[in-house]
């Protein structure tokens, strides 16, 4: 999948229902403002929680959210830190998040960049990136992703990310996924695709830990934690990494 191919998937997400792209909670178009924003307040809290564990970060002035959507961690990362800087692929998304917090100081969106982070050189207290990484097929783009993260992150600071470590080889199929894709090559609306056939675009991918960790420690990061978020037995192994530089 290109990065094209990605964009315009999440660009349709953006615009039939941004709330779902978000939350993985499919209500088609049901779902509260508030009840959005909650979501990532309680999200957050945990974060910070886990953050304290490792006394990082050290200054509370500047939070990246990459892959920010329709801004549901916004309001929450703005309780904590000075200033927060949403990225994401989707103009839709993007857009929907300006509308969001219009009122909320300390806030901008932009539009993630294909390759090097529009970010300066050590000036982020932490870096965030949930469950955006899983839905990026080349490996090597990646991992140049984390490299770019490690290089914004400021010395003290805290990289938190979740990635696919593994997917059981069946489920490596996606066939909901093809079959969205097949429809709507032929012709078939995003529109119908979703809401009457309750098909959805995304693709997931993995990449091991071991690779995840090696690359990091080679851009000069120190991994602090990698912790398992799904059981054992699931299709579906997810790890999240606590990182310092």
């Amino acid at each position: 999948m290109s990065y094209q191919e990605n964009k315009q998937q999440w660009e349709a997400l953006g615009q039939l229902d941004p709330f779902w792209a978000m939350t993985g909670t499919n209500k088609y178009g049901a779902w509260d403002l508030e009840a959005f924003l909650q979501t990532g307040d309680q999200q957050v809290a945990q974060l910070m929680r886990d953050a304290s564990r490792f006394e990082r970060p050290t200054r509370y002035e500047a939070v990246l959210d990459f892959g920010c959507g329709a801004g549901r961690l916004t309001r929450a990362f703005r309780a904590h830190f000075e200033r927060y800087l949403g990225l994401d692929i989707s103009e839709n998304l993007v857009a929907k998040a300006r509308e969001v917090h219009a009122a909320l100081p300390g806030t901008s969106f932009a539009l993630s960049p294909r390759h090097k982070l529009d970010v300066a050189n050590d000036s982020q207290d932490m870096v965030y990136a949930w469950a955006v990484l899983q839905h990026i097929a080349d490996r090597a783009v990646v991992l140049h992703l984390l490299a770019e993260f490690v290089r914004v992150l400021r010395p003290g600071g805290l990289l938190v990310f979740s990635a696919m470590h593994h997917i059981q080889l069946f489920y490596r199929l996606q066939p909901r996924r093809r079959l969205y894709a097949l429809l709507r090559a032929a012709g078939v609306p995003d529109s119908v695709l979703y809401h009457r056939l309750r098909l959805y675009p995304q693709e997931v991918h993995f990449v091991p830990q071991a690779q995840v960790v090696s690359h990091l420690q080679s851009v000069g990061a120190q991994v602090l934690e990698v912790k398992a978020a799904a059981p054992a037995a699931a299709p579906h192994q997810v790890r999240v990494y606590y990182v310092t530089k």
